[in-house]
């Protein structure tokens, strides 16, 4: 039987189920409509969120994964709607004749407000045999209360009419949007055209690079990434050159100060957590070093917390090999990165104690399962067995003495976490030695196993002798300690913010230096490459000029990565050895004894395209702003309003940049757009980081702007390079213009479509009408700003265009 049929048969069951039984609104929910949501419709447990708190107020179930799509309000079943005699039977009727009816009236409404603030497009209203269902959300520019709404008068109706109740209500049918087309008819907006892209056979291509510039790029990434991550003789000279203080405040970004200040105000609120930053002022904060050696006594772990790439690893690897080298010059110190690890077998704890017992022979050169540190380690049990009833063979027959006296060791060592805690308690009393272990970037794997790798901590820190470190992001650490196995412990939590990206790419690119020029003859890093180590040298001059002196070029990459230090260090090799870059150019510049500098456009195209010959949003680390969901040419502008308004709004509200997500739609709506449109691109600017909510919040709210965020409506609307590159990802709603806007390859050709697509954009901004001079975000400004780059980008085409024709 397929899934609508079975489907089907259940609605059947469940009306014969229960007829003349009366029930009460939680019994409503369980026995009617949590059967009819999922039995009958197709949802999926993990589809639906019962009774989410919101604002205040509770509704009953939010239905879609990962953005919600449905809500539906339980009423008990006593509370009927009345139909008006004559419209019984009727699949559709007018949502102001429901109205009338006051049960139906607040049901409506409820729902109706819940759905506005969320920005969720359906609501449903039910007492488990009736059911009303409509948008509350609409882009034909009619109020919700002034549509048509769906009903079924009884579970006998949902069966006779089932094929419309599955057609409209089910998973998929939200999915596919059927409702709408149902409700809506001939008023519906239609969805957006297609994109320049959709035409192009070749899209989106592979940048040629030429044999130079790939192996440019292999050594960026090993010179500037890889070897600092890497195990090996160098890690720790790596760590002392290259780690950069988490505590300074990026001078280039776009968003205020408060905000980067506040940037985990919000954990002690949402997963009631007491933190306090791992660094201050004046460098590694004393309560940490201080709880390193003392912590165990507490028996608990200590949790280092931090967003994903801001530097936790070296962070830690810093604190053990430099600032805490004296502290824990008397301690073993084990680090386990289950970033790096290969894919581990179900037994975690087995394969974790097999990993410190490999280390601490490998690294420490204690080999404890040696016949002599097995006897020291059990001098004790020892003597206690020579006590025992094999005592006397020692004297008779010492031979079998020895061999029971040899099974017992055996017994003794063959239980790895009880051998191994017992070499660690000798080690700490015959040696003052304790272990410091370190699990680092268990954040990267599943959620049930960072439970389980916690819980290995807390038994190792609650059992045995020495400190254990635990590196979290801030999600994995709310949804431990408000739903996993965190939430039994009161944690010791350590906050790292984000080092100065500027800073950590100088160091990064002068220890690059430094060690090419030391191993240009050794060859220590690489016999495969046929590049000259003067040509590696001449692109690493390039970046200590361009990240010394340009402060546009440290503003573009440190608002961009949005202070993930990694993300800045992919940007940054991305541009080594890119297709976008004259590498001939460099060394040319670099043979004349001088040292190239980088244009702004070129770092833009090269982290915008990447590997590929046009923008492909999926591969991008850069969000298109301009893109719409529906043939609404205003709503090219909609993503830059909703960021300026969240920022303005968030410095207004002073709690740390946070601002309500029914602030939000509401200031969609006051300018003319519909919630689906805004819930639509919140949701976009959400996954691409323009926007952050509170750990656990998810779609909820409330938002705050992020750098990536300013820097993209502030900055890089107005920028050639970038208004080149979305073209051919935005959809044109104006015929006129989307006959002109063509797929094109010189420079010239390329500014005049640019400057054909800001005209475009000027025209769709002017039927937005409801926009005054007050609007968070002005795009006549932008747009006199796009032009003035666009002249400037002709007259450089115009000048090289020029030396060219001399030569």
């Amino acid at each position: 039987m397929d899934e609508f049929a079975s489907a089907k048969q259940k609605i059947k069951e469940l009306a014969a189920e229960l007829a003349n039984s009366p029930l009460n609104e939680a019994t409503t929910r369980i026995r009617i409509i949590d059967r009819l949501l999922i039995e009958c419709l197709g949802w999926r447990h993990g589809d639906i969120t019962n009774e989410p708190y919101h604002a205040g107020d509770y509704a009953d179930y939010e239905l879609g994964n990962p953005a919600t799509e449905m809500i539906v309000e339980a009423k008990k079943e006593g509370c009927y709607f009345s139909i008006p005699v004559g419209l019984e039977g009727r699949r559709q009727i007018d949502i102001a004749t429901l109205l009338e009816d006051a049960n139906a009236n607040q049901a409506i409404r409820q729902v109706l407000k819940y759905c506005q603030e969320r920005g969720v497009p359906i609501a449903v209203a039910t007492n488990g045999r009736q059911l009303v269902a409509f948008y509350a959300s609409r882009q034909d520019g009619v109020p919700p209360l002034e549509g048509r709404a769906l009903i079924y008068s009884s579970l006998q109706e949902m069966y006779d009419d089932f094929g419309s109740l599955w057609a409209n209500l089910s998973r998929e049918g939200v999915a596919t949007r059927n409702l709408q087309r149902a409700l809506f008819g001939k008023s519906i907006r239609a969805m957006a055209p297609g994109k320049l892209s959709d035409g192009i056979t070749s899209y989106p291509g592979f940048r040629a690079r030429t044999s130079l510039e790939t192996d440019l790029k292999t050594l960026g990434d090993l010179f500037l990434q890889d070897l600092g991550s890497s195990a090996g003789p160098m890690s720790k000279e790596f760590v002392e050159k290259c780690y950069t203080p988490n505590d300074a405040l990026s001078q280039y970004a776009t968003v205020t100060k408060e905000i980067l200040r506040s940037r985990y105000a919000a954990l002690r609120d949402s997963a009631e957590v007491e933190s306090e930053p791992a660094t201050t002022r004046k460098g590694i904060n004393q309560k940490l070093t201080a709880t390193i050696m003392t912590e165990a006594l507490s028996r608990r772990p200590l949790v280092i917390v931090g967003d994903v790439g801001v530097g936790k690893t070296m962070f830690l690897r810093n604190l053990i090999e430099v600032e805490a080298r004296e502290l824990l010059g008397n301690a073993y110190v084990f680090y386990l990165d289950f970033g790096r690890e290969p894919a581990l077998s179900n037994d975690l704890k087995s394969y974790v104690l097999e990993r410190l017992i490999e280390q601490l022979r490998e690294v420490h050169s204690i080999d404890i399962e040696e016949g002599g540190f097995i006897r020291e380690v059990y001098k004790r049990e020892l003597v206690r067995f020579a006590k025992g009833v094999y005592g006397p063979l020692a004297l008779t027959r010492p031979e079998e003495y020895q061999m029971r006296e040899i099974e017992r060791l055996q017994q003794l060592a063959a239980r790895a976490d009880e051998h191994l805690k017992a070499s660690f308690d000798y080690l700490k009393s015959k040696k003052r030695r304790s272990p410091v272990i370190v699990l680092d970037n268990i954040d990267q794997r599943p959620s049930d196993f960072q439970d389980e790798v916690f819980l290995i901590a807390q038994s190792l820190a609650d059992g045995w002798p020495g400190t254990i470190f635990v590196a979290l992001r801030p999600s994995t650490l709310y949804e431990s300690k408000t739903k996993g196995s965190l939430a039994a412990y009161q944690l010791r939590v350590f906050t790292i913010s984000p080092a100065r990206v500027d800073k950590v790419i100088l160091k990064r690119v002068e220890w690059a230096y430094e060690q090419l020029n030391e191993s240009e003859e050794s060859g220590a890093f690489s016999t495969r490459f046929t590049i000259n180590a003067s040509a590696m040298r001449a692109y690493l001059d390039v970046l200590i000029k361009a990240f010394s002196e340009d402060r546009e070029l440290n503003e573009i990459i440190d608002n961009l990565s949005g202070g993930n230090v990694r993300t800045a260090l992919e940007f940054l090799t991305t541009f080594i050895g890119s297709g976008y870059v004259s590498t001939s150019r460099v060394l040319e510049v670099a043979g004349r004894g001088s040292v190239y500098t980088v244009p702004t456009h070129e770092f833009i195209r090269a982290i915008i395209f990447g590997d590929y010959d046009y923008f492909y949003p999926s591969a991008s680390k850069i969000c298109n702003v301009f893109d719409v969901s529906t043939d609404d040419g205003r709503e090219h502008f909609l993503m830059c309003l909703m960021l300026a308004h969240i920022e303005r709004a968030g410095v207004a509200a002073g709690r740390s940049g946070y601002v309500d997500v029914a602030s939000v739609y509401r200031f969609m709506q006051g300018i003319g757009f519909t919630q689906e449109q805004a819930g639509s691109h919140l949701m976009r600017a959400k996954e691409r980081n323009l926007i952050h909510a509170p750990e656990g919040r998810n779609m909820n709210g409330p938002f705050r702007i992020t750098t990536v965020g300013s820097y993209m409506h502030k900055s890089m609307v107005k920028r050639f390079s970038y208004v080149d590159a979305m073209i051919v990802d935005t959809p044109i709603t104006d015929m006129s213009f989307r006959r002109q806007i063509s797929d094109v390859f010189p420079i010239r050709d390329r500014i005049e479509r640019a400057d054909r697509f800001r005209i475009y954009l000027d025209q769709q901004w002017l039927k937005l009408g409801a926009i005054d001079s007050d609007s968070p975000f002005d795009w006549p400004s932008s747009s006199s700003q796009l032009k003035t780059d666009l002249e400037l980008a002709r007259e450089k085409a115009d000048r090289a265009a020029l030396r060219r024709s001399s030569w």
